[in-house]
């Protein structure tokens, strides 16, 4: 029975959907229902973006209990879809209805009700693979509107507006499975949902499906697993929440215990680390607790016991954390790099050649390599239009640099159509953000965003460095050699272990994301130990002079150990 048909809408792939494959539908529901009571005689289970009903018909199949089925779906073309499978598989006590979930229920009065004459009681199950998209994408009138209906500020995903309509209309102690981004686990900007559920729910299990191409999707998914607390807010407790985490895995050793399987949905129904072999693709599966914080500003941390301790043990013998030593900071965002980054600015015509002064070497991540970046001194310049006086960062005088002037006006379109610049009261030719222009003549640390290894690297020609990298420089109580100390732990295999149990951050083929919000919490051992004085030796010989390939390889490895001495853990064996 479909209810209360309304206008066609577009398709929901144009929303940021993606239809569950029948083979994960299973896997989740089946992980749902293993939290249910199977003396529960009935139980009511919602969909709230149902699709073709993919994530109904699973629990159907599953469940033991009596089940009363709830769709909810804008699209009519997919609703109806739904309608007809319910139908052919003989799904009893089946309500489809057509509307948009977020714009049906009641925040306002903070009930758990429909609106438009449509009445929901609070369910039992909620199971769901809700749209990802950001708000923006919406258009800023119904964005605006979602934000204020409930109480969500910023830039959020739609997602995450699902989960809190979600929670609204499940019952006190109801059981939610659904399918988000696994951006929110890692990120700073997640923070806001690791507290929403923390604070609402009962964590059980979080499974992070990394880089398993499940979906056709540039979101890299995981699925949530709670129990709606009774009371919001209160902690209670009880089981200790779980994750399960799979990646794919390239670089596989003979001396790996490797465990073939029929399927990747094998692998997601497995309660152990391991890895696994299936349609000639490794994964790797991590299983283990998850640390929740009183703070939710870091990610929640997910590790097996065995990893825990190994952080532990690093973590008692650090010094500093980086962020201790120095600021780590984005490069410059010029949101214009046609214009301002070239590297073949001398065959512009002589007149609209920027004066010499203005044009600054510029670190890019595609030149950025571990000890020593790919140029020296970077081919590529950026048209760096800032400059200080008395202290204060200022947009360089025009009037003094006639050929500057006389290039920028040829784009002086493109550049005043960067409204955000001029509403902000900059100059229409300023870059968004220029960063300290004193600071770039320091010697600094300078890594890419994402990369599938780290690519610390020592600047010394005083560059500067693009949006898409990060920098440090210490602070002036730290001598010189803190860069050489913190290049050599940040480039070891050990650290890159580090990073992947405390930040779990991989986007696909490996890659991880070097945000400033994981670098700085890396730890430093004490540089006046002999370890940390041996490894600035070496770091200095890899970055200030030229080594043969088997010598680097050869001068790695000593930092690997003495690394591992300096923090008392076994080596990271390659």
């Amino acid at each position: 029975m479909i209810i209360t048909p309304i206008p066609k809408i577009t398709k929901q792939k144009a929303t940021g959907s993606h239809f569950t494959p029948t083979e994960l539908a299973t896997v989740i529901a089946r992980r749902l229902l293993a939290e249910v009571d199977e003396n529960s005689e009935f139980l009511s289970v919602l969909d709230p973006a149902c699709g073709d009903g993919e994530l109904l018909l699973a629990m159907a199949r599953e469940s033991k209990n009596k089940l009363k089925i709830i769709g909810v779906e804008a699209d009519l073309d997919s609703i109806e879809s739904a309608d007809r499978r319910m139908k052919e598989n003989n799904i009893p006590n089946t309500t489809l209805i057509k509307g948009d979930f977020l714009e049906l229920v009641n925040h306002e009065e903070n009930l758990s009700l429909f609106q438009n004459e449509i009445l929901l009681d609070p369910v039992d199950l909620i199971i769901a693979n809700p749209p990802y998209v950001r708000t923006q994408i919406l258009g800023a009138e119904k964005a605006q509107k979602l934000a204020k209906k409930f109480n969500l500020s910023g830039r959020v995903d739609l997602y995450q507006i699902f989960l809190v309509a979600m929670t609204l209309q499940l019952k006190p102690g109801g059981l939610l499975g659904v399918i988000t981004s696994n951006r929110y686990l890692s990120t700073t900007g997640g923070k806001s949902i690791r507290e929403f559920l923390d604070n609402n729910y009962e964590i059980i299990q979080i499974m992070d499906l990394g880089d398993t191409k499940l979906f056709d999707a540039a979101v890299l998914p995981a699925i949530f697993f709670g129990r709606k607390k009774v009371d919001s807010g209160i902690k209670k407790v009880g089981q200790t929440p779980r994750f399960f985490r799979i990646y794919e895995e390239t670089n596989i050793k003979e001396s790996n215990q490797v465990t073939p399987v029929s399927s990747i949905y094998e692998i997601l129904e497995r309660k152990e680390s391991g890895t696994f072999l299936t349609d000639g693709k490794y994964y790797t599966v991590s299983v283990g607790n998850i640390i929740i914080p009183k703070n939710h500003k870091g990610p929640w941390p997910m590790a097996t016991d065995e990893e825990l301790n190994w952080v532990k043990r690093i973590e008692d013998k650090m010094k500093y954390r980086v962020k201790d030593i120095g600021k780590v900071r984005v490069g410059i965002k010029t949101t214009a790099d046609n214009v301002f980054i070239k590297s073949d600015w001398d065959k512009l015509p002589e007149d609209l050649q920027p004066e010499k002064g203005l044009l600054r070497p510029l670190f890019s991540s595609e030149i950025a390599s571990r000890w020593q970046p790919l140029e020296k001194i970077p081919s590529q310049r950026v048209l760096y239009p800032h400059t200080v006086e008395e202290g204060k960062r200022k947009a360089i005088d025009l009037e003094k640099y006639p050929r500057t002037a006389a290039y920028l006006n040829t784009h002086r379109e493109q550049l005043e159509g960067r409204e955000y610049v001029l509403k902000a009261k900059r100059k229409w030719y300023e870059i968004w953000v220029p960063q300290d222009p004193l600071a770039w003549t320091s010697p600094k640390i300078v890594f890419p965003d994402i990369s599938p290894e780290p690519k610390f690297f020592v600047d010394l020609e005083g560059c500067i460095v693009d949006g898409n990298c990060y920098w440090i420089i210490p602070e002036k109580e730290f001598s010189e050699d803190m860069l050489f100390l913190i290049t050599a732990v940040s480039n070891t295999r050990l650290m890159t272990k580090y990073h992947d149990i405390m930040f779990q951050n991989k986007l696909y083929a490996g890659r991880r994301r070097y945000f400033t919000q994981y670098v700085e919490e890396y730890p430093i051992p004490d540089p006046d130990s002999d370890y940390a004085k041996k490894l600035v030796s070496l770091a200095k010989e890899l970055i200030l002079k030229e080594n043969s390939p088997n010598k680097v390889i050869e001068i790695e490895e000593q930092i690997e150990v003495y690394t591992s001495l300096a923090f008392n853990v076994e080596p990271c064996i390659e």
